[in-house]
This record gives C-alpha cells, structure tokens and sequence, in this order.
C-alpha cells in the first residue's frame, strides 16, 4: 500500500485527492500547504519536516507551492521517498547535478508533471514529427521586470524548449539571442537561433511585440509542415500539391483551403484524455516496475543549460536586463 502525501494549496489538494480515490494500493496520508501562513514555521523546523517526510513514501508536490526549499526535497530522496513534482522548478544545473546524484543512490521515482509534452495535442504531434529540419516557435508574453530576466527566460520558454530538444532529437551546437527593446526598456522581444548537431535550426520570437493569444510551433519537416497552436489547441498538417513546389517558410494557416492553393491542408484530431489522471497512473506504474518517467531529471537539466546560456550571451551584451 501506497502512502501518500499532498504538498499544496487546497484546490490542488482537491484535485489529486480526487484521483487518488481510483488508485488501487494507495492510500492518502495527510496533505499540508507549505504556503499558509500556519504551517510555515513549521517547514523551517528541520525536526518537524522530518516527521513530515518519514509519514509517506511518496509525495505529490502541487504546481504553486512557493515554500519548499530545495533542501527539503533532498531531504526527501535521502529517506527514499518518490517525488511527482507539479511543473518544472527553476532549479540551477548545480542544484539538478545534486539531485541526479541522491536519485540514483535512493533509486527512487522523481516525476515531473502538468508540463506541455503531456498535453494530448502534443502527444498526437508527436506521431506525426519525423526528423524535422526547422522549428519556429512564436509566444506572447509580458515583458521581464527589471533584475528578473533569468526567472523570466525559465518561466516562459522551459516547456517549449523541452519539446523543442524532443523534437529535434540532437545535441546543440551554438545558441545565440538578442533582445529588443521598443517601447522602453524593458525586453519587449527576444529573438533566440538555436543550432543542433544534426543541421536543424529553430528560431524563437518570446515577448510582449507578439500579437496577443500566440503560442505556437512550426514545425518543418521534408515536404510536410505542422502548425501546433497551443492557445487554440489545434494540430495542422500541410502538404505541397506539387512536389517540385518549394515549401514557403512563411506560410500561415488559411482559413480554409481555397486561401492557398499550393498547399493541402488537414486538421489532425486530437486524442482526448485525462493528462492528470494519466500522468498519476504512470507515477504509480513507474513506482511498482522501476521505470524511467517520460518527464524526468534529465529533461529539466537540458532546459536548465539552455536557459542558463541564454542568459549569459543576453547578458554579457546587454546590461540592461
């Protein structure tokens, strides 16, 4: 049997504790939100989060939980205790090194959930992406607050840069990036060119000049174009009509086929599911056979040094940020 204990605010409770009740083998200890002015002396007494931590064997840590320092999740693996962590924590690559490290001697399961690469839309996109040669990437966002670039750069691009590297499947060579300032000064546009291995490229546009409402993928692949629209939740295949026609990179999506004759397009269903419920039954699973979660260490230590070299070649041009 299972014991598990909740980290979170009271609608995270409530969700997990919901799923929680069609789980075999598995009971709920207890939750607790490390955010609530009550309980948060007591996240700073080392002797009480020890009692914490030896209740359960394992944890579910909700997305919003400020009030849990990086200690305390070490503490967590030395006892051997499994950890489903709600979204990627901004974390350095130092910090990560040191939980790969206690990971492997506990030989427990850490898990990370709630991030893009589990959405159904990307799942389904996933059976269509083969060997894709360029990667476009548009997203609106606010502009970073003066001092807060670094947390700004995880915030807003860790999930997209881990689909990216996915996708992409290769090592990068080179990375380079530029902001923009136009209203001021503050980054109102960050312009990001990303170099792999294997001769894939991907550019990324990331601020607040992006029209409202974008989130989106291009994804480039030979004779073959997909549009992954994360605001509107929708998968676009394109193809040529002629194979000797060249494929435009900057082709939009029409709004019916009639609007560009040159190419077909072809709305991909997305398959439906519950990610929440899946991504806990994996935890499960992965507990009782000793698997390898699909949203990992690994995968957050990649975004970590992306997003660290980011910063230093922003940063050693522009002081401003």
């Amino acid at each position: 049997m299972k014991k598990i204990i909740i980290l979170g605010s009271n609608k995270s409770v409530n969700e997990y504790a919901a799923l929680l009740k069609d789980s075999r083998d598995v009971t709920l200890k207890g939750y607790i939100d490390p955010d609530d002015s009550l309980n948060y002396n007591m996240f700073g007494d080392f002797i009480k989060i020890l009692e914490i931590i030896q209740t359960g064997d394992s944890f579910i840590i909700g997305n919003h939980v400020n009030n849990l320092s990086f200690d305390v999740i070490c503490q967590m693996m030395k006892f051997g205790k499994h950890i489903f962590i709600d979204g990627y924590r901004n974390w350095s690559s130092h910090e990560i090194d040191i939980l790969q490290k206690l990971r492997r001697e506990s030989e427990t399961i850490f898990q990370f959930g709630n991030t893009l690469y589990s959405l159904p839309l990307f799942t389904t996109s996933l059976q269509y992406l083969k060997k894709p040669r360029f990667v476009k990437l548009e997203k609106h966002c606010q502009a970073p607050k003066p001092g807060e670039f670094n947390r700004w750069i995880f915030n807003q691009l860790a999930q997209e840069l881990d689909l990216i590297h996915r996708i992409i499947d290769s090592n990068i060579r080179s990375i380079s990036a530029r902001p923009m300032f136009l209203f001021g000064q503050h980054t109102d546009l960050l312009n990001i060119h990303i170099e792999f291995d294997n001769d894939a490229i991907c550019q990324i546009s990331l601020g607040r000049a992006i029209e409202e409402n974008t989130h989106k993928i291009r994804v480039f692949q030979q004779d073959k174009l997909f549009h992954i629209d994360f605001h509107e939740n929708e998968l676009t295949e394109f193809r040529l009509t002629s194979n000797d026609e060249q494929l435009s990179l900057e082709i939009e999506a029409p709004h019916n086929q009639n609007d560009n004759q040159q190419f077909i397009s072809i709305k991909r269903n997305i398959m439906p599911y519950d990610v929440k419920k899946m991504e806990i039954r994996n935890f499960f699973e992965n507990i009782d056979k000793k698997l390898t979660p699909l949203n990992q260490l690994d995968n957050l230590e990649t975004v970590a040094n992306i997003c660290e070299v980011i910063c230093e070649k922003v940063k050693r041009k522009y002081q401003a940020v």
